[in-house]
């Protein structure tokens, strides 16, 4: 050009004008080499139309550096939720879906939709498994969050995933525990305690604090991680209620704290575990048996050894336990509003998954309301 910039210039006889050309914007040969080869595999890979002019006005950064963007602005957020947004948006990023150093406002739909479906690899290219419904899910839903950052940020015109439906998940019940089912999990885990404490390869309340936090699970329906951050400062015994709150180290799920009402098993092993208190500083409810805090992980997995153990249903784990509540809430006929308020579901058609649960709290209800009064 007249200015001495290099400019990459491209020809399509089917295209009209058939040629067109893109300004590098600098006067060095290599630059401007380097640049016109990073534009020709974005043209190649379908991530960019030098005949758009919506494409000829991308933004400045590549959709690496706008997700580390978006990771920056998210940092508040539960380190857990966190990790699944940077899991999923790692994966876009893999060179099967997207071309090295794309431009976050040349994210197209077919990137997407690679990325989405995409099977999962077993080591190499060829020994792939095809992925759930489940993780095409998540990859949507995290990727979606992103795309909608992106667009009021003004770094994306159009919406890469408009046009791809969201991956249906089969409607699946959720698994719970019958009291029976529950006795034998609590047995089991007293059992391994007698089994293993003669030849010392188990000290006193190693296991047994497992026994406490399922009982607080499965009375408040709180989830694991909830329990493991439930603080005695959260523990109101003489209104009876526990508190679920949001403090600089943990967030709910909703990011709304709740009330729950404490009563029967929860409330004795609080209560109990409150008068063995040797102090009276404002620490976790739940702990070990040497009183350090409970790895939520690591509850998980204890639990899992005990529920196979006691020959429960493969499908059942510590989640589970939440799901044991409201369940058992349904068959007593509890409405699923308050259960919605106990579990701190934020939409209420995710409580009515149980409501097949109480065939007869409806039936009643129907009978009062229509059947003939005598």
């Amino acid at each position: 050009g007249k200015s001495g910039n290099y400019f990459a210039v491209f020809y399509d006889g089917s295209r009209d004008p058939k040629e067109t050309s893109i300004a590098l914007k600098t006067k060095r040969k290599n630059q401007a080499m380097a640049k016109f080869v990073k534009l020709a595999k974005e043209v190649e890979a379908g991530g960019f139309d030098p005949w758009d002019p919506e494409d000829l006005k991308p933004s400045r950064l590549t959709l690496a550096e706008a997700m580390e963007a978006f990771l920056t602005e998210k940092k508040d957020r539960r380190p857990k939720t966190l990790y699944a947004y940077r899991l999923a948006l790692s994966g876009l990023l893999k060179k099967e879906h997207t071309p090295p150093a794309l431009m976050v406002a040349h994210l197209r739909q077919e990137h997407v939709r690679s990325y989405i479906e995409a099977p999962k690899r077993n080591g190499s290219a060829k020994d792939t498994t095809e992925v759930t419904v489940a993780t095409k899910r998540h990859r949507y839903r995290h990727l979606s969050v992103f795309v909608r950052w992106a667009m009021e940020k003004g770094y994306l015109r159009r919406n890469p995933i408009e046009g791809i439906a969201m991956p249906r998940l089969g409607k699946r019940v959720p698994e719970f525990l019958t009291p029976t089912e529950l006795e034998r999990i609590l047995t089991a885990i007293d059992a391994y305690v007698d089994l293993k404490q003669p030849g010392g390869h188990i000290r006193d309340g190693e296991v047994l604090w497992l026994k406490d936090f399922i009982l607080v699970a499965v009375g408040t329906g709180m989830r694991l991680s909830e329990v493991c951050s439930l603080r005695w400062s959260d523990v109101d015994f003489e209104s009876g209620f526990v508190t679920v709150r949001n403090r600089e180290d943990f967030r709910t799920k909703s990011g709304h704290e709740r009330r729950i009402p404490l009563v029967g098993d929860a409330f004795a092993v609080l209560k109990r575990r409150h008068t063995e208190r040797t102090d009276d500083l404002d620490g976790p409810a739940l702990t070990y048996g040497d009183g350090r805090p409970v790895r939520p992980e690591y509850a998980s997995k204890r639990f899992k050894k005990f529920a196979r153990l006691a020959k429960v249903p493969e499908r059942i784990k510590f989640h589970s336990l939440r799901h044991t509540c409201a369940s058992w809430l349904t068959m007593k006929g509890v409405s699923p509003a308050i259960i919605q308020q106990i579990l701190g579901h934020a939409d209420i058609s995710t409580t009515m998954i149980y409501s097949h649960l109480a065939p007869d709290v409806m039936k009643k209800a129907m009978e009062s309301a229509f059947a003939p009064q005598e």
